[in-house]
């Protein structure tokens, strides 16, 4: 901290405060907003994280979910979908718990769909076993 006519002031955050040889010792000026603003970004930044966690798991269960016949394409595609956004998410904010979780969404969730398919032509095929 160097110190200038009386005042210290802050190389990291840029408070200046008055030194024990200025005639007032009180703050000069407040970091108040500073600290907040990084604060804000820093929790921001970790309500991303949780809530693509949270895409990861869903992911994965709707992936699950897409082999079941009645609803397996709209569960199939929320698969993907809620995986790929969580793969990009994870990635971008570089955390790696998670991922796994989204990327085997992404992947059932597109077998899912093959096996939609293939229930699909069996049904209009008709009864390919039977007279």
């Amino acid at each position: 901290m160097p110190l200038i006519m009386g005042l210290a002031t802050c190389s990291q955050c840029g408070a200046t405060v008055g030194t024990l040889f200025s005639e007032t010792s009180a703050p000069v000026g407040g970091v108040r907003g500073k600290s907040l603003k990084g604060v804000k970004e820093h929790v921001d930044s970790y309500d991303r994280v949780e809530k693509a966690k949270e895409w990861a798991n869903n992911s994965l269960i709707l992936g699950l979910a897409s082999f079941l016949p009645a609803i397996g394409f709209i569960t199939g595609l929320s698969a993907i979908i809620l995986g790929a956004m969580a793969v990009r998410t994870l990635k971008g904010a570089n955390v790696e718990d998670g991922r796994g979780s989204a990327a085997a969404g992404l992947v059932i969730g597109v077998l899912g769909l093959i096996a939609q398919g293939g229930y699909v032509v069996y049904v209009m095929s008709g009864n390919p076993f039977g007279g």
